[in-house]
């Protein structure tokens, strides 16, 4: 299908580091939150008076950008809700990443576009559509499709569709994760997870009063997702934006890997991009962090061969 449009490659932008360097590095669109409701409360963020300088920036560079409010809202929370999508639009931000129905219907009452976030696990054209009949443009969709889901999908919905092509992946399906609120009162579905999944584990055996830690690998932490190696295929699925995970690792992180993908794009379109450039890519993605690489859902479940061997979150 490399008649049809470019996807968009979508980068993280963390800080103003990080914005700055994703974009030199080729991004066509970056996505970021304010300091309150949304999925990455630990990243630094940026405050609500610094958007109309982002979007000003940002389309000095012909970048798009797109605002998320995607945790759970709360009653006393809705007027705060209402306040970061009135700055969004008087700022210029071109779309806001929502999963609570309430941040929908106020996107809808301010006349801004707004795209569905994963935390929805949207997974099928029927609940897509739904979204588009309550003014949803976008669809993010579920990590735990496969390709040829997405491919349904895709026939199925004249939607944008947005997927995530390289970055962290959750042991748990995408919002229904409680393992961090349990455990530390931090909710995950609040943008607060400190992700314990991702730390070594001892058994303890109480009639024999003997423990021991679990295997060489970190049980519950999955290894990242990278899709260079199949990315023409991803290209040849008619989805509309590419996006990179990573607000909370370092700009040099987000840099690499969007200089990596923009040029994977490029070259494919180009009918220039071969089997021996992948594996040039791929070796350059593994120069920054990372816990392994994985295919995700793209293709199959993942097995035990998609757990981590490294200890700790950085991301």
């Amino acid at each position: 299908m490399k008649g049809m449009k470019k996807p968009e490659l979508m980068a993280p932008a963390g800080d103003h580091t990080m914005l700055t360097a994703v974009i030199n590095a080729g991004a066509d669109a970056v996505y970021f939150g304010v300091d309150k409701l949304n999925m990455r409360s630990k990243a630094s963020n940026f405050t609500i008076d610094e958007l109309p300088g982002i979007t000003s920036y940002c389309k000095q560079k012909n970048v798009k950008t797109y605002l998320t409010l995607n945790t759970l809202v709360y009653e006393d929370e809705l007027s705060e809700a209402d306040d970061i999508i009135s700055a969004a639009k008087e700022s210029g931000i071109d779309k806001i990443i929502c999963w609570d129905l309430a941040v929908a219907e106020k996107c809808r009452n301010h006349s801004i576009p707004f795209c569905i976030s994963t935390q929805a696990s949207v997974s099928n054209s029927l609940s897509a559509n739904f979204y588009k009949s309550i003014g949803a443009v976008r669809i993010v969709l579920a990590r735990e499709c496969s390709l040829e889901e997405i491919k349904k999908i895709r026939a199925k919905t004249d939607l944008e569709l947005e997927v995530f092509i390289h970055g962290a992946m959750c042991i748990a399906v995408s919002g229904r994760c409680f393992m961090s609120h349990h455990l530390f009162d931090k909710s995950a579905n609040r943008g607060e997870c400190i992700q314990p999944c991702r730390r070594e584990y001892e058994v303890y055996d109480p009639s024999i009063k003997k423990s021991m830690v679990i295997g060489n690998d970190y049980v519950l932490s999955a290894k990242d997702l990278c899709t260079i190696e199949f990315i023409d295929q991803l290209l040849d699925a008619g989805i509309n934006s590419f996006k990179i995970e990573g607000r909370k690792r370092s700009p040099e992180y987000a840099a690499k890997v969007t200089s990596v993908y923009r040029r994977a794009i490029d070259l494919y379109y180009e009918s220039r991009l071969t089997g021996e450039i992948k594996k040039k890519f791929l070796a350059e993605l593994g120069e920054v962090y990372n816990r392994g690489f994985s295919s995700g859902f793209y293709f199959d479940k993942p097995s035990s061969e998609d757990y981590a061997d490294i200890y700790g979150s950085k991301a």
